[in-house]
């Protein structure tokens, strides 16, 4: 199956860069291009991209502002962030406002790849340098949330989230099945009010799980 997607950034070369990097895909399309967020919107109907791989800072209408449009108008449709600020503000607000994942504009051709496909099988990914300064260390539940807490265990597996590992990586790390990994990760997206994994960074954030 083709995964349809659609590049949005204000810079052409970055975007021209982009399309060689993905043309080494086999089974990637880019279906669209748009230099800002009202272009893209104005796109996304004709253009029916699987996904939407998105700069933050943008004229008109920026990456921010395009992922509240987008969660009325196309609440299905997966968003990757790829942004030079990795500024934690920035990550939680884009995870917070719909966004499956987030990385840097340095990220390589792999990773990317990787990014992409978690998103189109409607699974997150945050590329590790993003979310390694603030995931050093655990910290208490908050008052709100004093009836949840994570085991041990949990802890393990969302570090490993933060680090993009996916399911058989986290299994390999520590030592369990995949299956193992994926009821913890249930249980983890259900203490959490999760969807998928960059959301539960982002909950993990705004209640300071973790800091």
């Amino acid at each position: 199956m083709t995964i349809r997607v659609m590049l949005v950034d204000d810079h052409a070369v970055l975007r021209e860069g982009l399309q060689f990097m993905l043309k080494q895909i086999d089974d990637v399309d880019i279906v669209a291009e748009a230099s800002d967020g009202l272009e893209a919107l104005a796109l996304i109907d004709k253009a029916e991209p699987d996904v939407l791989l998105m700069d933050v800072k943008m004229p008109n209408l920026d990456g921010l502002g395009t992922l509240e449009r987008l969660r009325e108008d196309h609440p299905d449709l997966p968003v990757v962030i790829l942004s030079m600020y990795d500024d934690p503000e920035y990550v939680e607000q884009a995870l917070y406002l719909g966004a499956v994942g987030y990385l840097l504009k340095t990220v390589g051709l792999e990773e990317l790849e990787r990014a992409i496909r978690a998103a189109h099988q409607g699974d997150g990914y945050l590329q590790a340098e993003i979310t390694k300064p603030i995931l050093k260390r655990f910290t208490s539940m908050p008052a709100d949330l004093t009836d949840v807490s994570l085991s041990p265990r949990e802890q393990d597996v969302l570090q490993r989230i933060a680090d993009g590992l996916s399911t058989k990586q986290i299994a390999h790390d520590l030592h369990l099945s995949e299956s193992t990994v994926k009821t913890y990760l249930r249980q983890l997206f259900e203490k959490l009010g999760a969807t998928h994994r960059a959301h539960a960074v982002a909950l993990a954030l705004r209640h300071r799980i973790i800091e």
